[in-house]
């Protein structure tokens, strides 16, 4: 499909361009809605790609909306999402991620899925301050039996503003969002920019980000098949703010409030009937991390005695 021609071009420039200065120090990135969201402890430790080991992480985020769903609003707790993720430096140079969304509360007058959606990215450095991310994912659509998919390919670059305090981070690329039931569907694609501003304390114990994205639209056609209507995806602005703790080597704390933006609420051929990300909502996200030593750092094991 030719929708689907850019996604094979960029596996083809992430296997070419997969290179780095292993002392690099690059930062981190903001959540990536198509796969799997980059490390929060990057922030801290001023790094873009896993530099090596693994991380499992789990995740819980709350969402809130003006009246949409079943046309109430939702409040704080009436609707959440449990995310697993688990990521894996290779060679320094390329990090794999792989994502699980389920949907443990909903409102009693919703039914939706309870498994919601799934992604994986590859994320690999360019340099000392840049990556090249691929992501793709997929899941349910709303009160409906379709399915979404999502692709994206996107640059990240940042620019050191003090060594040790303060980074600004840039992220150019572009998106690609489908959903279908049977013979009908809807394509778009957005070019999308993200800027943030990346705080960390020198010893890489805290970290913080402040950012916003935009993305407008350049290609769409189609019509949504939960809602018969051709879809008329609109610019976006989202608001994203954390932090992340890592007081211990194994363990992470993180917290992020966003403010996501998708069409307007008295026209669904604006929205997209995704729970996570298809309609104008707020975000709450609260997380853990735990972080896996690659073999050659665990220690070696203890001689056990001979019985005799």
């Amino acid at each position: 499909m030719r929708q689907f021609h850019w996604t094979l071009a960029a596996l083809a420039v992430l296997g070419g361009q997969a290179s780095a200065d292993p002392n690099g120090m690059p930062a981190a990135e903001m959540s990536d809605d198509a796969g799997v969201r980059a490390s929060s402890r990057g922030v801290a430790e001023d790094y873009l790609v896993l530099p090596e080991g693994g991380e499992l992480t789990g995740q819980m985020k709350f969402i809130m909306s003006d009246p949409l769903l079943g046309a109430q609003p939702l409040h704080f707790t009436d609707l959440a999402l449990f995310g697993l993720t688990g990521r894996w430096a290779l060679f320094s140079k390329l990090e794999v991620g792989a994502s699980v969304d389920f949907l443990p509360k909903q409102p009693s007058y919703t039914d939706e899925k309870s498994w919601q959606s799934v992604g994986a990215t590859l994320r690999s450095p360019i340099g000392e301050h840049a990556a090249l991310a691929l992501s793709g994912g997929g899941g349910h659509l709303l009160d409906s039996t379709g399915s979404w998919t999502r692709e994206s390919l996107t640059f990240e670059w940042k620019k050191p503003i003090d060594r040790e305090w303060l980074a600004f981070d840039m992220q150019a690329g572009l998106d690609g969002t489908g959903i279908a039931r049977g013979d009908q569907g809807a394509f778009m694609t957005e070019l999308a920019f993200q800027t943030a501003a990346l705080f960390r304390e020198p010893t890489g114990h805290w970290g913080s980000w402040l950012g916003i994205a935009y993305a407008v639209p350049v290609q769409h056609n189609g019509v949504d098949p939960t809602t018969d209507m051709a879809i008329d995806p609109q610019p976006r602005v989202d608001f994203h703010v954390g932090t992340v703790l890592a007081i211990v080597h194994e363990w992470d704390l993180f917290a992020e409030f966003a403010v996501v933006d998708r069409g307007d609420l008295s026209n669904p051929a604006t929205r997209l009937p995704i729970l996570d990300g298809g309609f104008d909502q707020k975000q709450i996200i609260f997380g853990v991390t735990r972080h896996l030593d690659p073999p050659h750092h665990r220690g070696p094991p203890v001689d056990e005695p001979l019985a005799l």
